[in-house]
């Protein structure tokens, strides 16, 4: 199993992805670009399978996963609202709206995308999720 994965920079032509190392390359990727930003991960590079969007920035991030019946959204509650008062991250000029309890520890988002990896695209069960009404 590959996963592609989408970020500022990679969007016409994404990133293949295979294993670990490859994925923390991405994630250290995503994590250098300037703001909140976000790497879509695609499974086989098929949009019709679950894909998993992780968002990073500094200690904090967010994930978004979807399935073909639904979405969830990464739940913590450990940070405050940022102070223009909503959770956006950024793929180049696309944003992406998260729940106000969203953000989790930047280091459980990594650990949900390796899962996510490790599992040929099943919903991370190591971080908690809600879906948004």
């Amino acid at each position: 199993m590959t996963l592609e994965a989408c970020y500022h920079g990679h969007t016409d032509q994404p990133v293949i992805v295979t294993g670990e190392t490859e994925l923390d390359a991405v994630l250290d990727s995503v994590a250098a670009l300037e703001g909140p930003q976000v790497v879509q991960l695609f499974v086989d590079g098929d949009i019709m399978k679950p894909d998993l969007t992780v968002g990073l920035h500094g200690d904090r991030g967010t994930l978004r996963y979807a399935d073909e019946d639904q979405e969830y959204y990464s739940k913590s509650g450990a940070f405050p609202l940022p102070e223009h008062g909503e959770v956006i991250y950024y793929l180049g000029r696309a944003e992406f709206e998260y729940p106000d309890d969203a953000e989790i520890p930047a280091a459980d988002a990594r650990n949900a995308a390796q899962e996510f990896l490790s599992t040929g695209g099943a919903r991370p069960a190591c971080v908690e999720w809600a879906t948004e009404a």
